[in-house]
Order: structure tokens, then sequence, then C-alpha cells
């Protein structure tokens, strides 16, 4: 019984699985940027996101991949928490069409699939297309898997343990949720689950009694995947993980409440049990979106009462720039002027959170950190592209002579989020290897830090107009900011000899105050730039 029934049945299930993972693979490998992007815009209407959610989860066949991108546009700024919600809904709705496509009976031709996949896929045709190959390639897979789990349980239908094991899940609806949702866990694919119920069902293993408590279990199963993606992330991407374990686990309890009606009623679509199976799924997340909709307010500030807290937003992108304002060239100036002023506020915020990594050890803000340096790149180069466009614009002489200033601030800029970013991956280094600074390094790091975001500040709120007092404290603070590098660099050594400090500390500290300093000469730069170009317009 077991060469027979449990080792196929396995291979059945690994193929399936593996089947799923390529199909999503290969369609986000093709239309990742442009999956992203449909979802970046989806609007704060709730029925917009929901039809948003299904269209994307129906084409990348995986409402987990779909949440997980959803997780991270949330934690990125991208989408607040309502537009989330909404695509989440659709999400789950979209997830059954794999259950859908196996009901059709093309599962023979699984085979035929695959080939067709593969051909695509390996052939000398463009990347797109081998991507569109490798989709229909696990297609392919999950259908030829469907056919192997089918015959391999074929010999369970003349057991009549068997088959009162998953009659049970019938008689007692608790004991079926709680299997499809331990093995959904498991497995993390909602997907696979019900695949695997329509194989028992195509042998009569199975009836809709069985198999719908099953199907609820697995789609709170699927949850965990949304739970996992959010470990480590903002308060915003750990309140969509929540609605999306909430959703699902209250629309369980309300077609528990009214089960055998509703069994009932799939029952009078079709007498097939197979596809019994798939329009109680698709029915099901239909019926819950339907019914959340109207109430998603209400949802989203329960939600936020669970998990209080104040949202941390990351803007991304560019904010001011536009090409269309060219054709005014002082508002496309004045905009200039806006996002570099953006930009040094961006920087701003990571160096403040580099200060709470090293000196309060709080490596929760490292994500923030990665995530601004991206924005911060990515700014700088839409800058660099846009000054262009600006000196060849009729502006006034004062403005023309600032712009190419205005490009070297944000190249600046764009140097000092490196050496924050640098610095942060030493100290996460340092605390990963549970690395500790001596009492007397820890003062001396602080008051240099304390020298260069003194600096840092007088910048920005002086930017384009530091008077001759603010550039004298400037100026006067690189001076004591690089007395103070070689200070600490000697006091380092005599710690050393001492045995105050490790080796290991030491390497770290003397990279650390160095990226420190590097920050301190390019905000001297910028100052000079500024104070400079004030004087000579």
């Amino acid at each position: 019984m077991f060469l027979e029934v449990i080792l196929p049945l396995i291979g059945g299930i690994a193929l399936f699985i593996y089947g799923i993972h390529i199909t999503s693979d290969g369609i986000q490998k093709a239309l990742a940027q442009k999956l992203k992007n449909i979802l970046e815009k989806t609007t704060s209407n709730p029925v917009m996101g929901a039809l948003l959610g299904f269209i994307v989860t129906a084409i990348i066949q995986s409402s987990s991949a779909t949440t997980i991108i959803v997780v991270s546009l949330v934690n990125s700024g991208l989408m607040n928490l309502l537009q989330a919600v909404g695509v989440i809904f659709g999400a789950n709705i979209g997830t059954t069409i794999t259950a859908q496509i196996i009901a059709l009976k093309i599962t023979k031709y699984g085979f035929l699939i695959f080939t067709i996949g593969f051909l695509l896929q390996f052939l000398p045709f463009k990347r797109k297309v081998k991507y569109f190959g490798q989709f229909i390639m696990g297609f392919g897979l999950i259908f030829i898997a469907i056919e192997i789990m089918t015959s391999s349980v074929s010999p369970l239908k003349d057991d009549p343990k068997i088959k009162e094991l998953f009659l049970n899940f019938g008689k007692i609806p608790i004991l079926g949720l709680l299997a499809g949702l331990i093995f959904t866990m498991i497995q993390q694919s909602s997907s696979v689950t019900v695949g695997i119920i329509e194989a028992l069902g195509m042998e009569g293993l199975l009836d809709i009694n069985a198999a719908f408590p099953l199907i609820l279990g697995a789609n709170i199963g699927t949850t965990i995947t949304a739970v996992i993606a959010s470990v480590g992330t903002h308060i915003s991407a750990k309140r969509t993980a929540l609605a999306h374990v909430l959703f699902n686990i209250i629309g369980a309890i309300i077609f528990l409440l009214i089960l055998n009606p509703y069994i009932n009623f799939v029952k009078m679509l079709t007498p097939n049990t197979v596809n019994q199976i798939a329009n109680s799924h698709t029915l099901f997340n239909v019926i819950n979106t339907l019914i959340f909709l109207p109430f998603i307010n209400q949802f989203v500030k329960l939600i936020q009462k669970i998990i209080p807290g104040e949202e941390v937003i990351i803007e991304t992108g560019v904010k001011y720039l536009n090409k269309s304002i060219l054709k005014s060239p002082i508002v496309a100036y004045d905009a200039l002027i806006k996002e570099v002023t953006r930009l040094l506020s961006i920087v701003e915020n990571n160096l403040l959170c580099l200060k709470e990594l090293i000196f309060n050890n709080n490596k929760s803000v490292v994500k923030d950190i990665a995530q601004r340096e991206e924005t911060i790149n990515f700014v700088n180069k839409e800058i660099s592209k846009y000054v262009p466009l600006i000196t060849s614009l009729n502006l006034p002489e004062k403005e023309l002579k600032m712009v190419p200033q205005i490009l070297i601030i944000s190249s600046q800029l764009e140097r000092i989020g490196d050496l924050i970013d640098n610095t942060t991956q030493l100290e996460l280094q340092r605390l990963e290897d549970r690395i500790v600074y001596s009492q007397y390094a820890m003062e001396e790091l602080l008051n240099m830090f304390n020298y260069i975001y003194q600096n840092f500040s007088i910048i920005k709120e002086n930017l384009f107009s530091i008077s001759l007092e603010n550039f004298e404290v400037i100026r006067n603070n690189e001076k004591i900011i690089d007395e103070y590098e070689d200070e600490m660099r000697e006091h380092h050594i005599e710690r050393l000899e001492k045995g105050i400090c490790s080796t290991e500390a030491g390497v770290i500290y003397l990279d650390v105050i160095s990226n420190l300093e590097r920050m301190g000469d390019h905000i001297i730069k910028i100052a000079n730039i500024v104070y400079q170009s004030k004087n000579m317009i």
C-alpha cells in the first residue's frame, strides 16, 4: 500500500507545488514590473483595488505572491492600508482560478501543455517569451501532478477506513478546517491544498460536505505567507498581514454558521463533485468579499485598533519634478529647488536613523535606511536628468547660475547617503557579531556625530541662504571633526594597548569614524557651494 499510494502521492504533491512555483515565478519574471505598477496605481476605491487584486492574482496564480507584493508596497509607502485591504480581497478571489482550471478536466493534456511550455522556454526566443514558456510549462506540471495524485489515491476508494476518515471532515467540519489549515500552513499555498482536494474528489474519496471545511482551513492557512512577509516591517505592513488573516478567519466563521445551506446551494449549481469543490472555493471568496467591501473602512479602523501606533511613510521616487512644467521656467526651477530640499530631508532622516542604530542598538531602522537609500539614489539620478532640461530654458541669470550648483549639491547628498548606508552595514555587522564599543569610544563617537549633525542641520535650515556667521560655524565644526578623527584614532590605539577595547571592535570603529569624517567633508562642500554661489550672484 505504501509504495502503491503514498510515494506517488507525495511525488504528485511535490510536483504540484513545483508547478505552482515555476508558474508564478515565470509570469512574475515576464510581467513583474508591470504588475507592480498596476498595484502601485490602484486608487483608494476599494472596489477598484479588489478588481486589480483579482486580475493580478489570476495572472500570477498565487495570492501569496500578490500579498507579499502588497505588504512590500505598503512597507515602502507606495500603498496605504485601505488600498491594500481592497487588493487582498480581490487576491483571494483570483487564487481560485487555478481550481476552476483544474475542474475543466483538461488535466489529461498536461504533457502536451508541458511540451509547449518547454519548447517556448528552451528554443531561441526572446527572454519574455521564455518566461511565458516557463509559465505554461508550470501549468503542464500542475496537470501532470493532478493525474499522478488522482491515480495514486485510486486504490483508497475501496478502503472503508479511508472513506470513513474523509467522511469525518463532513461530519465534524472543525476537524476538516484544522486539517486544511495545518496542511496549507506547511506548504504555504491554498491552491495546492485545493488541487489535492479536487484530486481526491475525482476519485470519489471526498464529497463537497467533506471538501468545503478543508477549503475553509486552506484559506486561513495561506495567510501565513503574509504574516512571515510582515516580520521586521513597518506597522502598516503588519496591519496588512493582519487584515488578510482576519478577513479569512471571519469569513470562515460566517460560512461555518451557514454551512449546510451553503453546501446545498453549491450542489444545486452542478452535480459534479470536482466542479462543486471549485465553485465552493470561488463563491466563498466572492461572497466574503461582497460582505466585507461595504464595511471596509470600519474593518481598517478595527485593524488599526488591534495594532495601534503611527504609520511610518517612506516617500519614494520624485515628488516635484515633472516634464510638463518645463513650459514655465520659473515653476520648473522652483520644482528643482523643492526636490533637492526634499532630498536633503530624506538624507537627514537616514542620518537620524543611523544615530538610533549606533547609540541605541535599534536594528529596526535598518530597513528604513535601505529603502530611503534607494530613494536617494533614484532622486539624484532624476535630478541629473532634469538639470540639462532646465539649463536650456530661458531662466533669469541668477537662477541659471544656480542650476549646475544644485546638481553638485544633489550629488554630495547622494554620497552622504552612501556613507550612511555603508556605516549602517558596519554597525549591523557589529551588533550581529555582538561586538561592544567601550564607553570611551561611544562618548567620542557621539561627540563627533553631534558636530556632523549640527552642520547638517545648519545646511538644512539655511539651504541657498547661508550667512557668513553660519558658514563660519560650519567651517569651525569641520576643523573640529577632522582633528577629532585623529584624536579618536590615537585614543583607540591607547585603549587597545590597555586592553579596554577589542581588536574586532576596533576594525569596525575605525571604519565608522572614517565614514563620519567623510560625511563632514561632503557637508562642508555643500556649504561652500551655497555660500560662494550666494556671494557670486
